[in-house]
């Protein structure tokens, strides 16, 4: 005799699947790099990206709330409700252990919001595993890099402002590229490639340092030392923020500095950096 299909057999083999897949997703999540760096370089692990795995941890998520919906309102609702109105009543004669419960759930949540030991270690530990996993050398130009297109990562300090140029490069190195709107990501995802190796493709192939030009330096204007650098001002102004400089682009130099305390040197050094990349 054939046997019936028990749902029951079903939903639970489905349960113990989400809880596994859950469990997975959610370590491996715990140790992955920052977004900035996984996007950049690709990262993946067990075949899925960063991306993928978040991706498969809110499906679970998911599937386990539904199938337990199910196990509970129509495989085990009347036995439920027994349950309920018996520990219910039981919990209202000794309510200690609900009280422990609500109290250790409380512990938990306000532990973990006000950053307190043990629970802010738990979370430092899974930061300090993300963190890594960086590498300066695989660092984006900008944070989220990828998500840039060829025109927005043309205006970059040191990339010459022209998009259809950097759409030749990439053109040149055997790449497909359809419009300068596309963003890194696209390109590189188009062409089998990182986010990283796209742009060591269009990223200038000397490293030579560039040299601020002509006496009083500290006079000019931010506005001033990127035309004559041939970049855009609101990219090195841009760039400068990332380094914690807050600089407005028709002030001079040494204001610039002195309203961030910096010495005129350190600034001026920085501002070499920044567009000799």
């Amino acid at each position: 005799m054939k046997k019936s299909f028990s749902w029951r057999v079903f939903i639970s083999f489905g349960l113990f699947i989400a809880v596994f897949m859950m469990l997975v997703s959610g370590v491996i999540l715990y140790i992955s790099p920052p977004g900035r760096v996984a996007n950049w370089t690709d990262w993946q692990m067990i075949g899925l990206t960063k991306r993928g795995w978040q991706h498969q941890h809110i499906i679970f998520g998911f599937a386990f709330l539904i199938l337990s919906l199910f196990h509970l309102f129509l495989i085990n609702w009347k036995a439920f409700l027994s349950y309920l109105k018996s520990k219910t009543a039981e919990g209202l004669k000794s309510p200690g252990e609900l009280l422990a419960i609500i109290i250790l759930s409380a512990i938990f949540g306000l532990g973990t919001y006000y950053e307190i030991q043990p629970f802010s270690a738990v979370i430092k530990f899974g930061n300090n595993i993300s963190d890594s996993w960086e590498r300066k050398e695989k660092k984006a130009p900008v944070p989220h890099a990828e998500l840039m297109t060829i025109v927005e990562l043309s205006q970059q300090p040191g990339l010459g402002g022209d998009p259809e140029a950097l759409v030749m490069k990439l053109k040149n190195a055997g790449l497909k590229v359809a419009s300068v709107n596309e963003t890194i990501a696209g390109i590189a995802k188009a062409n089998g490639k990182t986010a990283a190796q796209v742009y060591a493709l269009i990223a200038p192939s000397e490293s030579g340092t560039y040299k601020l030009q002509g006496n009083g330096v500290g006079k000019k204007t931010l506005q001033e030392i990127a035309e004559e650098a041939g970049v855009s001002s609101t990219a090195l102004q841009l760039a400068l923020r990332q380094k914690g400089v807050e600089a407005k682009t028709d002030v001079p130099l040494k204001t610039i500095a002195e309203s961030n305390n910096l010495e005129m040197g350190e600034l001026r050094q920085m501002i070499e950096t920044i567009i000799s990349r």
